[in-house]
């Protein structure tokens, strides 16, 4: 089964890191499909914060949050992406500096990462559905669509392992010591086409073909026939199509459809 996002692309070029992480974004919140229920007041606030410059503002967002009642999973799931958005073409139409959108894609992540422990992860009661592995590729320098797509599943009681850029051999030894139901493999830059491949490759060999794996992100469209010829199951954008199509959970999801 095949389902290919669209082929939006932003001229990324010199931006590098980031660029990546704001393309990643940006996909993200399109696909949300939430942007009306955002109250523009809390957005314009959160985007203000994002960019100011001092310690301590991560605070202060959080703070912003708590008083709009906004919750962590809709921080996560609709205004991260959405500030990460409004930075992204505030860039593109020079209303931001390089400087003011590189601490706000910074902050962006900070939010990220403390989320983690506000929304349910990796439980070992019966909560816990499913295992899957998230892996962003060696090479590939953005990380904010992966955290969220970690984040997202671990929302509905996926226990979630993430891997930033792991060598193959360290993939060998992690599934030699724990048992996933699925993988999904986050792609931004399609030049990393042959590096997405050999993570496929090395995982459906390591589990001798009995994991599912799915590969998404803003690069997978252009890696189609590379990542086919490795024998991965699905390639989407779509996350509820991989928590539905994998059987990650058991009743009626409502994973919002973005992922990458």
């Amino acid at each position: 089964m095949r389902d290919i996002g669209g082929n939006h692309e932003h001229d990324i070029g010199h931006v590098g890191y980031l660029g990546l992480a704001l393309e990643v974004m940006d996909r993200l919140a399109r696909r949300m499909g939430g942007s009306d229920e955002l109250r523009k007041d809390v957005l314009d606030r959160l985007t203000a914060l994002a960019i100011k410059p001092g310690s301590g503002v991560s605070g202060e967002i959080v703070d912003a949050l708590s008083a709009a009642r906004v919750s962590a999973s809709q921080a996560v799931a609709t205004y991260i992406p959405e500030v990460a958005r409004v930075l992204g073409r505030g860039w593109e139409e020079d209303r931001y500096t390089f400087a003011e959108v590189t601490i706000g894609a910074a902050r962006l992540q900070e939010l990220l990462h403390r989320f983690q422990g506000d929304l349910t992860a990796d439980s070992v009661d019966g909560r816990t559905l499913s295992t899957a592995l998230v892996v962003v590729p060696p090479g590939e320098q953005h990380t904010l669509g992966a955290m969220v797509v970690a984040m997202m599943l671990r929302e509905k009681g996926v226990s979630v392992n993430i891997q930033f850029g792991p060598a193959l051999s360290d993939l060998a030894r992690l599934m030699a010591s724990r048992r996933f139901d699925a993988a999904l493999v986050s792609v931004a830059n399609s030049d990393k086409a042959e590096t997405a491949a050999k993570v496929v490759k090395t995982i459906k060999n390591l589990s001798k073909g009995r994991m599912l794996v799915a590969v998404g992100g803003p690069g997978c469209a252009q890696m189609h026939d590379a990542l086919v010829s490795s024998g991965v199951d699905l390639i989407t954008n779509d996350l509820e199509a991989v928590v539905s199509g994998f059987g990650l959970q058991k009743q009626e999801p409502d994973v919002s459809q973005a992922w990458g």
